[in-house]
């Protein structure tokens, strides 16, 4: 992109001490087909070399220690300049013509508000690239179906909205630990939203190797909600989601 070139697309990803994992992601943006984007960088305060690789790759980098994943989230959607949000995280790789790919789908579609597609974890055991592919099928049949049975089960490992539509929401909710979740909600009953198999992204799978897959699948039960919209006012249901918010907030601390 110039240097005085509005951006089509802004990609928005938090970090903390994502070292070992950003210039993979940068690195994948970088050798993108479609070039009119930036990269917003909200950083929480990384102790190792997180900024300086994201600085190293033109990325615009927003130090603020102490900061959650979503209010960060928010912060980058209040700085972009580009049209499209696109919300995902340091340890996903985007294949080289997704951008490109994304821009067509909202050219062509004028009234879609916002999109997701399948994440594929490059290195997950069999086990869980199975059930992954399964999650993702689901969330692919339940976009189909025409409201008020219709589903839209984000995650902001990959999320693309319209920055005018985003605003409307009010943004993420910031002590929600399925903030990403119940965003997809809100646009469904916004206007026309979208899972779209050919925008399907690479994703790690480092938590599910360092929790177990049993343990990784309880502490993500409460996507069920995403689905099953009566659950979330079930008391289990947010008791679950408090237990998931401490445990993910310890696996994050710095």
């Amino acid at each position: 992109m110039q240097a005085d070139e509005i951006p089509s697309i802004s990609i928005v990803v938090p970090t903390l001490n994502e070292e070992e994992n950003i210039r993979k992601f940068l690195d994948s943006i970088r050798n993108q087909l479609f070039v009119n984007f930036e990269t917003l960088v909200i950083d929480g305060g990384s102790k190792d070399g997180t900024s300086g690789i994201a600085q190293e790759h033109d990325a615009k980098v927003v130090v603020l220690p102490g900061h959650g994943e979503f209010i960060s989230r928010n912060v980058g959607a209040k700085l972009a300049k580009g049209s499209f949000l696109l919300f995902t995280c340091a340890d996903i790789v985007l294949p080289r013509n997704v951008l490109h790919r994304i821009s067509k789908k909202f050219e062509k579609n004028p009234e879609l508000i916002a999109l997701t597609g399948p994440g594929y974890p490059f290195d997950a055991p069999l086990l869980g690239k199975l059930e992954y592919a399964l999650y993702d099928l689901t969330r692919y049949l339940l976009a189909k179906l025409p409201k008020p049975l219709k589903r839209f089960s984000t995650s902001t490992n990959f999320l693309v909205v319209r920055k005018d539509s985003f605003e409307k929401t009010g943004g993420f909710l910031t002590n929600d630990i399925n903030a990403d979740g119940l965003m997809g909600r809100a646009l469904l009953n916004m206007g026309k939203v979208a899972f779209c198999l050919d925008t399907g992204i690479y994703l790690s799978a480092r938590r599910m190797k360092k929790m177990g897959l049993v343990a990784f699948n309880k502490h993500y039960l409460y996507v069920f909600e995403n689905i099953f919209f009566f659950a979330s006012n079930i008391g289990i249901t947010k008791a679950w989601k408090t237990s998931s918010q401490m445990k993910h907030r310890k696996m994050h601390e710095p």
